[in-house]
């Protein structure tokens, strides 16, 4: 009996320890897991293939990207689909403007190249006739000079008289001094020069006209006021004209200074004469160019049907017009 209590007391015994362990490892874990600022520690998730459909532009990102390619071109070309369509391009106010300006400005520089085309061709006319005379004296006076030496050197030799040879040559030298002192008196070397240079300035005008027409030939097609914003056109066009105007300013002055050197060298009895004489040349030149038009014409029927190679010398009725503004629209 006393052995079954001891058992008993015993039994009791380690449950206790047991509950009493229990208990320690249930606080323990409840501390561990019962954080204050943390979170349990959590695994990574095991990656998954992903098996969606590709993504496609919604309808918004597609207005989006049509804006910005709307507005690129009202960048560039303005508001040309605001511009009224029930009126003709032609007859808009900002064209108006445009057209009486670039008319204006076309008929000024046509006026100032005219001008000064024909006082340079009667520049080259003086030019040539006085570069012929220097020329003539020049190669006079090497020709007599070395006829006198040759008749020096060679007098023995051709048994020729010392009167003689004395007289041509007091000849020669006489005729060489008078003609050196002719041309030194009329000063024809210095007014050769300054009719070179003042053709040389010329020149420089008629490429800065030129220049001026090349910019506004490609303006005189209409087509580029068809379906355009008239007014960011007319200010592109106004940018254009104030540069334009600035630049005729000085082509005016200087044009005026050619003048007066033109009128300096070329009295008015010197103009008629070479007046007369350009339109003679024109006469004899425009027959010549009849007489090869019609060798020209007999030579393309002759050899209408067989086949041509392209030639490769570019003739000077073969090259297009510059900037042609009769023909454009």
């Amino acid at each position: 009996m006393a052995d079954s209590d001891k058992t008993n007391i015993d039994v009791r015994a380690f449950k206790s320890e047991q509950n009493a362990v229990n208990k320690e490892n249930v606080s323990l874990t409840i501390s561990t897991i019962d954080p204050l600022n943390e979170q349990p520690p959590v695994s990574d998730p095991i990656p998954q293939e992903d098996n969606s459909p590709p993504h496609q532009d919604t309808p918004e990102e597609n207005d989006n990207g049509e804006d910005n390619d709307n507005n690129k071109l009202v960048s560039i070309y303005g508001n040309y689909r605001q511009s009224k369509l029930s009126t003709t391009w032609f007859e808009q106010v900002e064209y108006i403007i445009f057209h009486n300006e670039l008319k204006s400005c076309l008929r000024n520089n046509k006026t100032v190249l005219r001008e000064c085309k024909e006082n340079k061709r009667l520049l080259d006319l003086k030019y040539d006739d006085l570069n012929n005379l220097v020329n003539n004296v020049q190669t006079s006076v090497i020709f007599v000079s070395t006829l006198s030496g040759f008749l020096q050197a060679t007098r023995i030799q051709f048994a020729i008289p010392d009167t003689i040879t004395s007289i041509l040559s007091i000849t020669i030298s006489t005729y060489i001094s008078l003609i050196l002192s002719i041309s030194k008196y009329y000063k024809l070397d210095e007014l050769k020069e300054r009719i070179q240079a003042l053709r040389e300035k010329y020149s420089d005008l008629h490429n800065r006209l030129d220049y001026r027409m090349d910019v506004l030939g490609p303006w005189s097609a209409k087509s580029l006021w068809i379906h355009q914003d008239p007014k960011k056109r007319l200010l592109e066009w106004a940018k254009v004209m104030q540069d334009l105007t600035h630049e005729y300013d000085e082509i005016i002055e200087t044009k005026q200074g050619l003048v007066t050197e033109f009128e300096n060298i070329m009295d008015t009895k010197s103009r008629n004469q070479y007046h007369i004489k350009n339109r003679e040349l024109n006469y004899t030149n425009r027959q010549k160019l009849y007489e090869w038009d019609v060798k020209e014409s007999k030579l393309e029927q002759t050899i209408g049907g067989a086949a041509r190679r392209p030639s490769s010398i570019v003739l000077q009725h073969e090259e297009l017009d510059n900037w042609d503004t009769g023909s454009m629209d």
